[in-house]
């Protein structure tokens, strides 16, 4: 039996995104007011936005108990919110004149949102703190998702909670939780504050101001990557900083379930997974690597200073942070491994994007079963994690994730060529959008921006970003004419 999709479900999510939205932009309105700087752009924007929001919120009938509530409302509801806060996260950039252009604007909002980090400021330096710390607050909120605030803060979804976070969370597969999905929400909100109150103060330790800790933390947990300074980490080159912030990107792209476990001192069970392995495994080979290489191309750094440098980039790019310390004037021939991990990203269930290190787990291992098969064609061999068979469906749908992954990339590729974009350039982009990473190559590279680039190029690296923020099915299934279907 099928059902016509239940709209109101949709404009209830969306209405309660936007109402959050509100809420943050008057505490930047506060904050505005105590730097003395734009307070009315903050008021005025918040006031459009809740607007909107109790406008959608009233008109999904919210004392309707939602009977029915399937996995199409749930991708229409994320995908939506995604998009709509995007939207109203651009009226401070162009209310306050920092950004005039529209698709500036907005390309700004869904950057920091989807913790992409790309921005189309040419002048960061020179921005109103008040816009600074705006950025850097989206892209907080936008780490461990909008929806599971949504949930955290209004358990008013029914029935559609656990779809609707179902639909939000990423990864291949999510540790179980003994309470409730709003109860759950509540208790990742609770260690993400807290770690991100951790770090601001060590930053401020380390002799960060106030202003530009805050920034960073909320940057740094997200794995976003929006700074206060052009050069972003590098600015201030210190190794405690960046020790600092390497950590906490490192926690940012881990999966948070784990973390969840790691604060209920569950020690084992964090220190077991597999994933978490893998993961720091490959971190630690390809910064021995990149080390490796630095040694030969830079005689005059000391070990010491390249595995440093080597490790705080790696940790960049995998985490999809996109921090750099000025890696411009490096060979080419580094993007290569670079590229690798954007691809790749980090754990399930964390702030970065990417197919996700459990994604290439089980590829890996499929493949090398493939050969095992070959030579015992009669024996069953799953794909095990963590001593777990994955069921057969489970690795098909990995398959196709995957191949949807990569042929996106190729094609995106070919737009952004197409739309003026350089060949390297352009395949840097498709990466880095689609990965939530940030980071350019060229006049967008690293301590560049992407305001030269096209228009066209803007809105279509926006879409990447929501697609590999939300998830590949969730967002291209909306493109099947079959789902709209009843």
């Amino acid at each position: 039996m099928s059902f016509g999709l239940n709209w109101k479900f949709v404009f209830r999510v969306v209405g309660l995104t936007l109402m959050i939205e509100s809420v943050f932009m008057f505490v930047t309105a506060g904050v505005s007011f105590c730097l003395k700087e734009i307070f009315s752009v903050f008021i005025l924007s918040a006031i459009i936005t809740l607007s909107a929001g109790l406008v959608l919120f009233f008109f999904s009938d919210y004392k309707t108990k939602f009977k029915i509530i399937e996995k199409k409302e749930s991708c229409l509801g994320v995908t939506f919110a995604w998009v709509v806060f995007s939207i109203f996260g651009a009226l401070p950039f162009l209310l306050s004149g920092e950004i005039t252009s529209f698709t500036d604007a907005v390309f700004e909002s869904t950057s920091g949102i989807t913790t992409t980090g790309a921005t189309a400021l040419t002048g960061v330096e020179y921005t109103s703190k008040a816009i600074l710390f705006w950025r850097s607050l989206i892209q907080w909120l936008g780490g461990l998702g909008i929806i599971v605030f949504s949930l955290a803060l209004f358990p008013l979804l029914g029935g559609g909670a656990a779809l609707l976070f179902d639909a939000e969370a990423t990864g291949l597969t999510r540790d179980k939780f003994r309470p409730r999905v709003t109860q759950m929400a509540k208790r990742l909100w609770l260690i993400y504050v807290s770690l991100t109150a951790a770090l601001t103060g060590l930053l401020i330790y380390g002799q960060m101001n106030p202003f530009d800790a805050v920034c960073h933390a909320f940057s740094t947990i997200s794995t976003g990557g929006f700074s206060t300074k052009n050069s972003n980490v590098a600015y201030w080159n210190s190794a405690y900083i960046e020790t600092i912030t390497c950590v906490f990107m490192l926690v940012g792209a881990t999966n948070f379930a784990l973390l969840y476990f790691l604060f209920k001192g569950k020690f084992k069970r964090f220190f077991k997974d597999e994933e978490l392995k893998w993961f720091a495994a490959i971190i630690l080979s390809l910064s021995l690597i990149v080390t490796v290489f630095l040694q030969l191309d830079y005689k005059t750094n000391t070990l010491i200073h390249s595995f440093r440098i080597a490790l705080f980039q790696v940790v960049s790019v995998v985490t999809g942070t996109g921090f750099s310390t000025n890696i411009n004037h490096w060979n080419p021939g580094y993007w290569i491994p670079f590229m690798f991990l954007m691809v790749m990203g980090g754990c399930a269930g964390s702030t970065s994007g990417g197919m996700k290190v459990i994604r290439v787990v089980v590829l890996i291992k499929n493949t090398f079963n493939e050969f095992k098969r070959l030579i015992h064609p009669r024996a069953i061999i799953p794909v095990r994690v963590n001593g777990d068979a994955l069921s057969f469906e489970t690795v098909q749908r990995l398959l196709a994730f995957a191949f949807l992954y990569v042929l996106i990339i190729f094609v995106s590729w070919g737009i952004l060529v197409f739309s003026g974009m350089s060949f390297m350039e352009a395949l840097v982009a498709a990466l880095s959008s689609l990965g939530n990473t940030g980071l350019g190559f060229g006049e967008s590279g690293p301590s560049g921006t992407f305001a030269a680039i096209p228009a066209f190029a803007k809105w279509y690296m926006a879409f990447l970003m929501i697609v590999g923020r939300v998830e590949i099915f969730a967002v291209l299934i909306l493109f099947i004419p079959e789902f709209w279907k009843n």
